[in-house]
């Protein structure tokens, strides 16, 4: 691919969606009455972020175009699910929910209550919950095996191991302490941060590793504000930091031969 195209793409949806989240409306229930506010500026920005979790998750596999490994295949398999599905909570809960919106802002007033239980309902269903979870979890692997696979190979293996135990702590702290966008404990901070923490400690280079593993927490937990956007900023100086500071032939080093390292490109 041409290097002019190939950093486009790997650094121009990450930053897009990042600054276009900025402006995410967070919503809570009553929804139809929280959501008319926004219209039709809420259709359009799920129309836009449909196309940039696209291109957001492929700037994931060209971030590992030139590592080989198992985590690296591993990242690449998480982040072909996490497109797909992502995609779909999108289009559902996103632009679903505005066209249900707008067409029950056509309904005579007499109406308007049931339009308001019915999207309610829709929002919540079980369906759009899955697809979010699963899109969120898949989110999460990649990147943390991308924090695996940039991993010098001497420690790749303790890199894996932490990797596990702060998939599993991340997954518990964000079903007890992430309430929502907007009551986020501090709790859940902490933890976050402590992950990103143990990867700085045992990934090479530790900087990147920790950088996508911010980046897997916060977006992880959801695309709006706050936590949305500093997660695509994570991610972005995460690209830019092994762009620019490792050479590629360094990074295409075989998986498993113990005394080769990454070093920074001189």
């Amino acid at each position: 691919m041409n290097p002019t195209l190939r950093r486009a793409l790997l650094f121009g949806p990450p930053a897009l969606l990042g600054v276009v989240n900025l402006g995410h409306p967070i919503l809570t229930p009553p929804i139809y009455r929280n959501v008319s506010p926004h219209l039709p500026w809420w259709g359009t920005l799920h129309l836009i972020n449909l196309g940039l979790f696209t291109l957001t998750g492929f700037a994931v596999y060209l971030l590992l175009d030139e590592v080989h490994n198992v985590a690296a295949t591993l990242s690449r398999l998480a982040i072909a699910v996490f497109i797909p599905l992502y995609a779909a909570f999108d289009a559902l809960a996103g632009i679903g929910t505005g066209l249900l919106a707008r067409l029950g802002s056509e309904l005579p007033s007499s109406q308007i209550a049931v339009a308001e239980s019915l999207i309610d309902r829709y929002w919540s269903s079980g369906t759009i919950n899955s697809l979010a979870v699963a899109g969120s979890v898949a989110w999460v692997i990649a990147l943390l095996a991308a924090a695996v696979a940039i991993t010098s190979p001497e420690r790749r293996r303790l890199a894996t191991v932490a990797a596990v135990v702060v998939f599993l702590a991340g997954g518990w702290a964000r079903s007890h302490l992430f309430i929502g966008p907007t009551r986020i404990t501090p709790a859940w901070w902490l933890v976050t941060l402590a992950a990103a923490g143990v990867m700085f400690a045992v990934g090479r280079p530790g900087a990147i590793a920790a950088l996508l593993t911010l980046a897997a927490f916060l977006f992880g937990a959801t695309h709006v504000p706050p936590t949305g956007p500093l997660g695509a900023a994570c991610f972005l100086l995460a690209a830019l930091l092994l762009e620019f500071t490792l050479t590629s032939s360094l990074r295409d080093l075989p998986s498993e031969t113990p005394t080769t390292r990454l070093e920074p490109s001189r």
